[in-house]
């Protein structure tokens, strides 16, 4: 268990899916809170202050976590915050059309779904850097 209980903020528009993260997360003694848009998520990255994101790529629209992960790391509280984006998409087909992995201000892109094991050592790495 973490004695700091960082807090870590999901925002997907798939309720089953933030349930089912909640859980692995709140099982490794992270707080967690929820957003389920892009909108929502921007509101509670500044009331919640978060330690981690991990945020859904296509939400309401095809760009809707993109823009909230941009919007972000150009918000002086939340830019420095890591950053996890998952998405349902195959990163194998759409995406060998960007350049590079760095297309995203992103710490790391996962496709859905993620195994809890995975998932958990992500934020690990990325809340020991902090």
């Amino acid at each position: 268990m973490n004695s700091q209980r960082e807090k870590i903020l999901i925002v997907d528009d798939d309720p089953d899916f933030v349930a089912s993260t909640g859980i692995v997360l709140k099982s490794a003694g992270y707080e967690v809170v929820e957003a389920y848009s892009g909108k929502e998520g921007l509101e509670k990255a500044k009331s919640e202050c978060p330690d981690l994101f991990i945020i859904d790529l296509m939400m309401e629209t095809y760009s809707e976590g993109a823009n909230l992960v941009e919007a972000l790391s150009k918000d002086e509280q939340s830019k420095d915050k890591p950053r996890i984006m998952i998405t349902s998409v195959d990163l194998k087909g759409p995406w060998d059309s960007y350049p590079s992995d760095n297309w995203l201000p992103c710490d790391y892109l996962l496709q859905k779904p993620v195994p809890p094991e995975e998932l958990l050592r992500k934020v690990r790495q990325l809340l020991s850097r902090k």
